[in-house]
């Protein structure tokens, strides 16, 4: 989901020192930390006092018998020294205790002081959380001493968020930059999608930078996705109604094409109309997938039977009219023998009569049956190259 409220929304620029309620009964009570006014809230009071619950009560007693011990050592008058240690014996463990809690805060500063230059922002503010966890759950360390360690830890700190807060502020306005040059002019949505599903991913990588200007930051970036988005939907509603009319006007031809196939009349016509709808087909657009595979398998099929229907139906006829081709020459061929037959014996005739009325005569039919013959072969010539 794109929201901008999947992100880590990160509240550490500036940390609040927890509090705890202590139950003071000595002249000086145990003063309680609190946050800045302008400063960032981490948890609200509540919620810190919940944290506390634990170790509220026992820090309380233990600042309440250093503070009377101290009190009493310094009003009383000199004890011998068995006295004394009786008298410090009941407040060892709360300044052991005290002197631990110290350790361990100024350790937790030191770890947040080497974290202030890391540039690892998202692994790094996990870090700076848990040491805050951490810093919660460590007991008080006396009053000077913790305000004095808070300083310090919250400095710390905000270094790093400070670093952090102008790194991201700044990878996401170049985040913006790349996006609005992006989709300024889109070739190829799936492309342009992807590289902005890249540029979303590189948004979650930065984090948040804690700052006012992050919303702004989101929305603007947020915007020019939301545009894109609605751009390519735009332009699939207008490529799909395309591709719908595209689709009818195939299928009108696949139906036609079917028609002329079934019909099995192989005229001039059809064929030179089978031609102009194949033309036709493939100068129309895109029908859309499935669609457009469907009819064209199916445009093919149909003129591909009629093609191959018509070529057998011409192979027939043509088989036929070389019969017939062969019949006209062997009665030519016959013609021709039986004119050469004729000649023999009229030749055998002009031998047989004196008479030069015959002889003429007999002359005349050997030239014309040779003229016949020769009529014939030039017939049969002709048939022979029409075959």
């Amino acid at each position: 989901m794109d929201t901008e409220a999947n992100l880590t929304q990160e509240t550490e620029a500036v940390e609040v020192e927890p509090q705890v309620e202590e139950a003071v009964q000595a002249e000086e009570a145990v003063a309680v930390d609190l946050q800045p006014e302008n400063a960032e809230s981490e948890p609200s009071v509540p919620e810190a006092e919940e944290a506390q619950a634990d170790v509220a009560e026992p820090e309380a007693a233990e600042a309440e018998a250093v503070e009377q011990v101290e009190a009493t050592e310094a009003a009383a008058p000199a004890q011998p020294a068995e006295d004394v240690v009786v008298a410090t014996d009941d407040v060892a463990p709360a300044r052991s205790r005290m002197e631990l809690a110290r350790l361990a805060k100024e350790s937790l500063i030191e770890r947040a002081k080497e974290l202030a230059d890391s540039t690892d922002w998202r692994k790094t503010s996990d870090e700076q959380r848990t040491l805050m966890e951490e810093w919660r759950k460590i007991g008080y360390a006396g009053k000077e001493i913790n305000d004095k360690l808070w300083a310090d830890f919250r400095e710390a700190r905000q270094a790093f968020f400070s670093r952090r807060e102008e790194e991201v502020v700044g990878i996401k306005k170049e985040i913006i930059a790349e996006a609005k040059q992006l989709t300024e002019s889109v070739g190829n949505w799936a492309t342009t999608s992807a590289k902005l599903d890249d540029l979303m991913a590189r948004w979650k990588t930065a984090g948040n930078s804690g700052s006012d200007s992050d919303k702004e930051l989101w929305d603007e970036f947020n915007a020019i996705r939301r545009d894109f988005r609605n751009r390519r939907k735009a332009d699939l509603d207008k490529r799909r109604a395309t591709a719908q009319a595209n689709a009818q006007a195939k299928g009108e031809i696949v139906a036609e094409a079917k028609a002329i196939a079934e019909s099995e009349e192989y005229t001039r016509e059809n064929s030179d109309r089978m031609r102009q709808l194949d033309k036709d087909y493939k100068a129309i657009g895109f029908a859309g997938k499935p669609a457009n595979d469907t009819l064209w398998e199916e445009f093919s099929a149909a003129k591909n039977a009629y093609w191959a229907a018509n070529n057998a139906h011409l192979d027939e006829r043509r088989r036929q009219r070389a019969e017939r081709l062969q019949e006209v020459m062997d009665r030519k061929e016959d013609q021709i023998e039986h004119l050469k037959t004729q000649n023999e014996t009229l030749t055998a005739r002009l031998g047989s009569t004196l008479n030069p009325e015959k002889l003429e005569q007999i002359k005349r039919w050997i030239a014309q049956n040779e003229e016949r013959v020769d009529d014939l072969e030039d017939d049969i010539g002709d048939i022979r190259r029409k075959i």
